[in-house]
């Protein structure tokens, strides 16, 4: 669950991407795993979903490497349209005394109107091993 404001907006990278409504500093936490908000599923419960709703959270839900479990947001959720980039501007950073998963803190400052950005293959088992062509950045 984003714990900053921010908006969907039209990106350059994808289609529609998160963009903050204000300034955050570097080292803050923008997004945090929220129990009973986000989706945690194990393996055996995502693959009894419909192969409409896995193509759906094809670019949201990830594999865990720390819990082993899929992790998404609520559909219609901001979070559904954050981008991939390599020149992500939020980093993964696990801290088990702060969340079962990882929070993404920002590792530069971010201006208002700054599309938010991660690196999916710091926290997404599968495109670590089996890389998407949106993924080969």
């Amino acid at each position: 669950m984003y714990i900053k404001q921010v908006k969907i907006d039209k990106s350059e990278i994808d289609g529609r991407g998160v963009f903050s409504l204000e300034r955050i500093p570097k080292g803050e936490i923008v997004w945090i795993l929220k129990d009973g908000y986000d989706v945690m599923k194990t393996d055996e419960e995502f693959q009894l979903l419909s192969e409409a709703e896995k193509e759906h959270l094809a670019h949201t839900a990830y594999l865990s490497p720390w819990s082993g479990k899929w992790i998404y947001p609520p559909i219609g959720d901001v979070a559904e349209y954050t981008n991939h980039s390599s020149n992500n501007n939020l980093n993964a950073v696990y801290d088990p005394a702060i969340s079962p998963e990882p929070v993404f803190i920002t590792n530069r400052e971010i201006e208002i109107g700054d599309e938010l950005t991660n690196n999916y293959h710091e926290f997404d088992e599968i495109t670590k091993t089996q890389k998407p062509e949106w993924a080969k950045q």
